[in-house]
């Protein structure tokens, strides 16, 4: 059996790792260790090593325990769904908040089915859902709920479409004496219309090839090589590269080409400072990983105050490497620094030892969960575990003692 994974506890069971880096995209695809859990742990090499043996840091970001309800509240009652009977939980504004407990515990109907949909009620103007009690808002005046669904639709959507990358693009390009020439405007300068598209693929990079009796098979497209453009679009050049070779550089090559241009550049540093500088700007949106797209979805918010905001984010963690967790809570930080309220349905250890408070549900999942068995500080409710869960985190916080 091969398992690809990121969770320490599936990986110190393994009975050989496989460890690949040293960094992600063109950073990566270097074998720099392999071994039995206990030759990784005791090597210099490896960047997993710290996180199976609880040599590293654990608290990455400064909590806020006390007075934790400073600056209000978000208060909710469900008085039946699914499998939660009248339950009352209060999310503290300005502060990163985990709701934990097991599969089936009944997380997603609290926040997604409850406060989600209690909030778009408020803002639409429409009635409470009938299972809902009693909702005090508290000072919030918008949400945002980032899930892991893929970011676009199909292969037309990339990291330069939905970050607004490619408009700019587009008008640079359209500027150059060879497009002045040929009386191009930016609409020449997208796959997604006939003036720029491959006339073979239409733009996408791939042909289908229909296979009687199996699977349609999908190739490069054999005219453009996947490139997306037409010959004529990509004969225009900026600093002698066409718009489908400044496409193919990830963010952090992309940087270096644009970083004075604040018209880019502070696009370009958002997306590297949420650790996803290895993305090419021409790669598919829907190929990304759900951390990935979770991230991917922050960047338009984090330019700006987010007073009165509250972000949900269901499992943000999904396909991080520990390191890649580290990142996500700097992302946090910044977001909570800037005004903002974050709440997120999570079972990563790492993320609930770096919340502000904990809701822990439980005590299982289906008919014998449904309840809130713990709340507080994380540091406060190791101390008596009065649930699995907090029984969990104490014996992650002994791994690392306490650091």
């Amino acid at each position: 059996m091969v398992v690809v994974d990121h969770e320490t506890s599936i990986i110190n069971a393994a009975d050989w790792i496989i460890e690949i880096g040293p960094g992600s995209g063109v950073k990566g695809g270097t074998i720099i260790d392999q071994g039995t859990p206990d030759q990784i742990k005791a090597s210099s090499k490896s960047l997993i090593a710290p996180f199976l043996t609880g040599s590293g840091t654990l608290l990455t970001r400064k909590t806020q325990p006390m007075d934790v309800f400073k600056k209000g509240a978000v208060k909710l009652t469900v008085s039946h769904r699914f499998n939660l009977n009248d339950v009352s939980a209060a999310f503290p504004i300005n502060r990163l908040t985990s709701v934990t407990g097991f599969s089936g515990a009944g997380k997603t109907t609290l926040v997604l089915d409850g406060l989600l949909h209690a909030f778009e009620a408020k803002f639409n103007k429409r009635k409470l859902p009938s299972y809902i009690s009693d909702f005090e808002p508290g000072r919030i005046k918008h949400i945002v709920s980032v899930d892991a669904t893929p970011v676009g639709k199909n292969a037309r959507s990339t990291v330069a479409t939905y970050t607004n990358i490619m408009d700019y693009l587009r008008k640079l390009y359209a500027a150059q004496p060879e497009a002045k020439k040929r009386k191009y405007t930016a609409s020449n300068f997208s796959y997604n219309n006939k003036q720029g598209g491959c006339p073979t693929c239409g733009g996408t990079g791939e042909i289908s090839l229909d296979i009687q009796y199996l699977p349609d098979m999908v190739e490069t497209c054999p005219t453009c090589g996947g490139k997306r453009f037409n010959k004529q679009v990509l004969e225009v050049k900026w600093q002698g590269m066409s718009i489908a070779d400044v496409l193919d550089y990830d963010v952090d090559q992309a940087i270096d080409l644009f970083g004075d241009d604040t018209a880019i550049g502070s696009t370009l540093r958002v997306l590297q400072q949420m650790g996803l500088g290895y993305l090419h700007l021409g790669e598919a949106t829907p190929t990304l990983s759900g951390g990935e797209a979770q991230r991917l979805k922050l960047t338009s918010h984090m330019r700006r105050s987010q007073a009165n905001t509250l972000f949900i984010f269901d499992e943000p963690s999904v396909g991080l490497h520990p390191l890649d967790v580290r990142v996500l809570l700097k992302v946090f930080s910044q977001l909570i620094d800037q005004g903002a309220t974050v709440l997120m349905i999570t079972h990563d250890l790492d993320l609930m030892a770096n919340s502000d408070y904990l809701i822990d549900m439980g005590p299982r999942g289906g008919d014998q969960g449904g309840k809130i068995v713990a709340v507080g500080s994380p540091k406060d409710l190791i101390k008596t575990p009065r649930s699995l869960t907090t029984k969990y985190l104490r014996e992650h916080f002994d791994q690392y003692r306490g650091k």
